[in-house]
């Protein structure tokens, strides 16, 4: 064997160690593009839910604003409430103090109407005893009269 039968099978075992090798880096970049499918479906898939994510927070926002806007209508519409029960507060206060005023002044003007009607009966006796005083001196005066004309 010659140095070159020598160099040749050393190229062939070199050769077909080279082909092995090819064949395993064909399997191993086989096995590399379908983890590199799987990798870029689930991306996909993860970009997916992170918009649908991303579309439900848009919306979450959107109904947290409605909702703080309905809160401050709310706060709004209840100050105005308390404004009127204030209202409604003062106006009863009022009404009872005027109705005090009322009582007070009716209670004035009941007293003077009794004791009126007190000095209508006092007056009433005294026209009563006058007019029984006028009737027996009118009796009184007949008998005279009749006993002058007798």
């Amino acid at each position: 064997m010659d140095t070159t039968d020598i160099r040749l099978r050393v190229l062939e075992t070199d050769v077909a160690a080279l082909r092995a090798q090819s064949q395993e880096s064909k399997v191993i970049n086989a096995g590399i593009l379908d983890v590199l499918k799987d990798l870029r479906t689930v991306t996909t898939e993860l970009w997916t839910e992170m918009t649908g994510f991303r579309t439900e927070m848009t919306g979450f926002r959107t109904e947290l604003d409605e909702l703080r806007t309905g809160q401050d209508s709310l706060r709004a519409e209840m100050a105005g409430l308390r404004t009127e029960v204030n209202e409604l507060r003062t106006g009863q206060d009022e009404l009872r103090a005027e109705m005090r005023t009322g009582h007070a002044e009716l209670r004035e003007e009941i007293s003077v109407v009794k004791r009126s009607a007190g000095n209508l009966e006092l007056s009433m006796k005294r026209v009563e005893g006058d007019v029984a005083e006028l009737k027996a001196g009118h009796i009184e005066l007949r008998h005279l009269v009749a006993d002058l004309v007798k």
